[in-house]
């Protein structure tokens, strides 16, 4: 029982009054279905984490345990944890594989893409949100519409377009493909009509031009949804494998995916721990840096749906 003091609304005065400050507690049955959806959901999360905690386990032990039945930590915890070592990421940055070229590339093209492409998608996204010409909402849904479209249906124009100005195997001619997203152009766009159109209009009225509006305005606004798209592009273009494929032949500008499958394409002698150490760092990259971006990453997608 605690006191609480309340004023009577008719004499003015001030009384303590006892109250219970009990909380209702909730019935069983609530209380068991959360505990029970929290096992499933916890049963399910360790089901889809399984392949990464392997591939984790796989480059720091030596390689006579990869395929050992029961994996040797269950069997021996501590001897494993003992044993590992970093002999897979050297091996697979040595001399022999050199995927530090590989991992360089894959900085570069994916750090490049994401700059042009968040200049470019949102000038885009800024001319549908607050400008207004014949045809916006047409031309906007015809670029959505592109979203529709199978990456296979690409490959012969990407390729084509790359040969034409003398791109094919340079770092240039897959970052070019990266720049434009309709998805990207949608993500901002919805986003930006969330802003106060008061901020624009003030703006122009004080003399300033479209270009400052956007670099000094909305893109200071546009923080959540700028890193958004920076995670999603990220991801994608980290992990493409289809477009490096198909414009790439020199190994020394190989990505990640591409020098994954050149080495698992090797028969007399199977890289099964330079491979694991490769895989490790292309999946810890960008999980790193979702957990360290995701509160933005969440902003600036709920963000977006409301607009």
């Amino acid at each position: 029982m605690v006191m609480v003091p309340v004023k009577n609304v008719v004499t003015g005065r001030v009384v303590n009054v006892a109250m219970d400050d009990r909380r209702p507690r909730p019935p069983v049955w609530i209380k068991m279905r959360k505990t029970v959806g929290l096992v499933f959901l916890s049963i399910f999360a360790l089901f889809f984490l399984a392949p990464l905690f392997w591939i984790i386990y796989v480059s720091f032990v030596p390689k006579i345990y990869i395929f050992m039945v029961p994996p040797v930590i269950f069997t021996d915890f501590f001897g494993t944890i003992k044993s590992f070592n970093l002999n897979s990421f050297a091996l697979a940055f040595g001399s022999e594989w050199k995927v530090g070229f590989s991992f360089i590339n894959s900085i570069v093209i994916t750090a490049s893409s994401i700059i042009l492409t968040m200049i470019v998608c949102s000038l885009c996204a800024y001319a549908f949100a607050f400008m207004n010409f014949p045809g916006r909402d047409v031309l906007f849904v015809m670029i959505l519409a592109t979203m529709m479209l199978p990456m296979t249906t690409m490959i012969a124009p990407y390729y084509r377009v790359l040969r034409t100005y003398g791109l094919l195997n340079t770092r240039l001619g897959l970052i070019i493909p990266y720049a434009a997203s309709a998805f990207s152009v949608f993500l901002l766009r919805q986003y930006f009509v969330r802003l106060p159109m008061a901020l624009v209009e003030a703006a122009i009225i004080d003399g300033a031009s479209r270009f400052r509006v956007w670099w000094q305005i909305i893109l200071p606004l546009s923080k959540p949804a700028l890193i958004t798209l920076a995670i999603y592009q990220f991801r994608q273009i980290w992990n493409d494998f289809l477009i490096p494929m198909i414009v790439l032949r020199d190994e020394r500008l190989f990505t990640f995916p591409l020098k994954l499958q050149f080495m698992s394409s090797v028969t007399v002698k199977f890289p099964w721990d330079a491979m694991m150490a490769t895989g490790c760092i292309a999946i810890l990259v960008p999980f790193i840096l979702f957990l360290i971006y995701q509160r933005y990453f969440m902003e600036g997608l709920s963000g977006s749906i409301k607009g």
